[in-house]
């Protein structure tokens, strides 16, 4: 004796649901209750440090360089390392000024630290040279 084959039964309920989804009118009435999703708050980026590239000054010029930095949460706290001698970098605004004393070529590394502790560097070469005629 065989057994009856159970795939027609089955797919005759298939047919029969998708019949009756496709029948049922389309609106409000029979809409999916809406909830709320979950907010996820996922951590804020870490800080990324804009590189200004290889920077060239005279000696006994003024220096101005504002460092920019992106992502991360703000306020950034910077620091500087290895910066030519006579200048500083604000901690606060990241503006890098001075007065160009001594020559030479220096690599700076420049560290933004955002407020959730993370931190980002770049690195970029100052050479600082004499003035071709200083009296000129």
């Amino acid at each position: 004796m065989s057994t009856p084959s159970r795939a027609p039964r089955r797919l005759a309920a298939l047919a029969l649901g998708l019949t009756a989804v496709l029948a049922a009118p389309i609106g409000p009435a029979v809409a999916a209750p809406q909830t709320a999703a979950p907010v996820v708050r996922s951590a804020a980026a870490a800080p990324t440090v804009v590189d200004p590239g290889p920077q060239v000054s005279y000696q006994y010029d003024s220096a101005h360089l504002q460092m920019k930095a992106t992502g991360g949460a703000l306020p950034y706290k910077w620091s500087a390392s290895n910066l030519p001698t006579g200048t500083l970098i604000n901690a606060s605004t990241g503006l890098i000024s001075g007065f160009l004393r001594g020559t030479g070529t220096r690599t700076v590394t420049v560290t933004a630290t955002d407020a959730t502790g993370s931190a980002a560097s770049t690195t970029f070469t100052w050479r600082v040279i004499r003035e071709a005629c200083p009296r000129c």
